[in-house]
């Protein structure tokens, strides 16, 4: 999936994928109600042949997304337009593969490629709302700003902070200076994901300035007064780049998780119609 693309790729064409969908679902329940052989419903019989077989010619078919994503001058449907249909045809296996196993699932491969089918579909749901509410958020918690900006606002503040920390004393100048050169942002998959950093050197910084007696002279003062001030600033606005690093990783996380799950279902299906007819 693409983050350009905005979430009215799930209207696309009056949500034709989702009637597509749910005519699917519909048509496939309507003929495993009718269809009521001797010996019981099964995926053996022709309709869960049937059921099958469609189910495996969508896993394909969606595989064939990251693909065609990535045919930037294609000319055929538009990305938009594949997308709507992924996110639609791929939940509607959720209920077309039960159907094809008359709901008969066990501790088997089987019930493995359908697992396995099931982690693919809901890392893929999870990744189409967090494309479609994270960077409004993100936008919201910016106002506007782009996140090179919230950079350069960054750099800013720690130009301002070295010329005022030169007139203060020791202590000060040093944990200004720990501000600015331990500044971290991102890190470890596991530190992104929290969004925290509880050894943030700038809120150690106003920490220790606090702690420290304020001097006599008002200038010296007034400039202390400023740098602290500019301290809260800068550790207001790593806040939200480290809100903003979070939430990108989670996205990541998910379409991370999304991908190999996908090959995987694929090598479980492959191996599930193997084995099927091999024992046919």
């Amino acid at each position: 999936m693409s983050a350009s693309l905005p979430t009215s790729y799930l209207s696309h064409g009056r949500f034709r994928f989702l009637w597509l969908a749910l005519a699917l679902i519909g048509a496939a329940t309507l003929v495993f109600w009718w269809h009521d052989p001797i010996g019981g419903r099964s995926g053996g019989t022709w309709v869960g042949y049937g059921l099958g077989g469609l189910s495996a010619l969508l896993v394909l078919w969606l595989l064939w997304f990251g693909v065609r994503k990535r045919q930037y001058f294609s000319a055929g449907a538009k990305l938009s337009a594949w997308l709507s249909a992924h996110v639609y045809l791929g939940a509607a296996l959720l209920i077309l593969v039960p159907l094809h196993a008359a709901f008969e699932l066990g501790w088997n491969l089987h019930t493995l490629a359908y697992g396995l089918m099931v982690g693919v579909v809901l890392t893929g749901l999870v990744s189409v709302f967090l494309y479609g509410s994270i960077p409004e958020l993100i936008t919201r918690e910016r106002g506007g700003r782009r996140l090179e900006s919230l950079f350069s606002e960054i750099a800013g503040l720690d130009a301002q902070l070295r010329g005022l920390a030169r007139s203060q004393p020791d202590t000060v100048s040093r944990a200004v200076a720990r501000a600015i050169d331990e500044t971290r942002i991102g890190g470890s998959a596991l530190r992104q994901l929290s969004g925290r950093a509880p050894d943030c050197a700038t809120s150690w910084a106003i920490a220790a300035i606090d702690q420290e007696q304020g001097p006599a002279d008002p200038a010296e003062r007034e400039a202390r007064n400023r740098i602290l001030e500019l301290l809260v600033r800068k550790r207001g606005v790593l806040a939200l780049v480290r809100r903003d690093v979070r939430r990108r990783a989670l996205l990541n996380l998910f379409l991370v998780l999304h991908v190999p799950l996908s090959t995987a279902t694929l090598a479980a299906v492959a191996a599930h119609v193997f084995v099927v007819f091999y024992y046919w």
